[in-house]
């Protein structure tokens, strides 16, 4: 048994990676912003809340897609839906050059909100889902995420290169052009690779129509829900990170390149986090190691929240720890699938449903974020976090809840 798992990922490998390349590099044009926050405000002239509201446009967009988009992963070809989302979102990059005001920059980060989120995500998890075996679902999701941490760390460390080279010889607002330049031609390229090379699975099930009656079936399942509240609540320190860069520098006093260290870190711990996360998730148990993980976040969140001196290299400590944590876990929700029961069959309308509400982090907490810090200053940082680690305690509660809820499931199964 274990040889033919084995067997299958092996078979599949090139499909794995071709997928987890276009799950890294997709999300580059809408994410950049926050790697070069202070350059990206200066250049379009933004407030805090109106760069929380970009993030807050493209979330909570692609959260309305989501669910539509998981229906539609579950009767089109995979590779045509994230073929199709790539190449529209360098498309959009490309409308971004020309972007003149904060009501045209709304508009692009609602585009990117459908092209990259509406069916690429619910096609690349029910993808990756279908690429193993029950027994190896941990491992695939981990090297998926860590695959990402890789190519994350990659292209950040050529739009660094590229960004510092022309703003040293122009200025940065020239530089942040170059960045949406580089990050759309990349996309689309890209995009007309995996339309060539990617093949679909041959053992990936697919509906010929939609069934009104499927998503009705994913509504009703216990598996669904609290899936999404665990989701909910690692997703939110995945969004959070970005801001520990100014919070370090403003709190204390750390400097800019001190703080810039501790964010680009995360991509260089993620491949550690999420594939050594997805290997010890099929030794010792899934729920068990994301539980740790969520304890591990509330107290270094807390840590950082409390401490009223920290200096850089404790910060990069508290930080490192928090990462692994945080990247174990957000590796393994999906694999919770499998074990709960969720037939492939609608595992795209159950992906789509998780990721709606999974996902609300994307659009609410950019938000939150601006409008704290610019209500309450410096001191809103720590109102912030305070906040992130009791939904780091939620996420413990959530696993909790999915423990008790297969026991049941278990215990009816025996039953019958």
């Amino acid at each position: 048994m274990v040889e033919k798992v084995e067997s299958k990922l092996r078979k599949n490998m090139w499909s794995l990676v071709i997928l987890t390349i276009s799950g890294s590099l997709i999300y580059g044009l809408p994410y950049f912003r926050s790697y070069y926050y202070d350059a990206y405000v200066e250049t379009y002239n933004l407030t805090n809340t109106q760069m929380g509201t970009l993030g807050a446009m493209f979330g909570v967009f692609g959260i309305i897609s989501y669910l539509f988009g998981g229906i539609v992963a579950d009767y089109i070809s995979p590779k045509k839906l994230i073929s199709a989302s790539l190449i529209l979102t360098g498309i959009a990059g490309f409308a971004h050059l020309f972007v003149s005001s904060y009501s045209m920059l709304l508009v692009v980060y609602l585009v990117w909100g459908f092209t990259s989120l509406f069916a690429f995500w619910p096609s690349l998890v029910k993808g990756i889902r279908s690429l193993a075996s029950g027994k190896e679902q941990s491992k695939a999701f981990g090297f998926m995420e860590g695959g990402r941490g890789v190519m994350n760390a990659a292209h950040l460390a050529i739009a660094l290169a590229i960004f510092n080279y022309i703003s040293s010889k122009v200025n940065d607002a020239t530089g942040i052009k170059g960045l949406i330049i580089f990050y759309s031609v990349v996309v689309i390229v890209l995009g007309i690779l995996v339309f060539i090379l990617l093949k679909d699975p041959q053992d990936s099930e697919k509906s010929e129509r939609f069934n009104f009656k499927q998503l009705i079936t994913v509504i009703k399942m216990p598996q669904v829900w609290i899936l999404s509240l665990i989701l909910c609540s690692t997703y939110t320190m995945n969004i959070s990170y970005m801001y520990f860069s100014p919070f370090a520098t403003a709190a204390f006093g750390i400097a800019t390149a001190g703080g810039a260290l501790i964010t680009i870190m995360a991509d260089y711990i993620r491949p550690f986090g999420s594939i050594g996360g997805g290997f010890l998730a099929d030794r010792i148990g899934r729920g068990r190691l994301m539980t740790f993980g969520f304890l591990v976040m509330a107290v270094c969140t807390f840590a950082i929240t409390f401490l009223h001196s920290i200096t850089l290299p404790v910060f990069v400590v508290i930080c490192a720890l928090l990462y692994l944590g945080m990247y174990s876990n957000y590796g393994l929700v999906f694999s919770f699938m499998e074990e709960g029961g969720i037939p492939m069959e609608i595992s795209g309308t159950a992906i789509g449903l998780i990721s709606t509400l999974g996902y609300l982090p994307e659009s609410l907490c950019p938000l939150i974020f601006g409008r704290t810090i610019d209500s309450f200053g410096d001191a809103g940082y720590r109102y912030y976090f305070a906040g992130v680690g009791v939904v780091m305690l939620v996420g413990v509660i959530g696993l909790m809840i999915w423990n008790r809820s297969l026991k049941k499931q278990k215990a009816q199964g025996n039953a019958a």
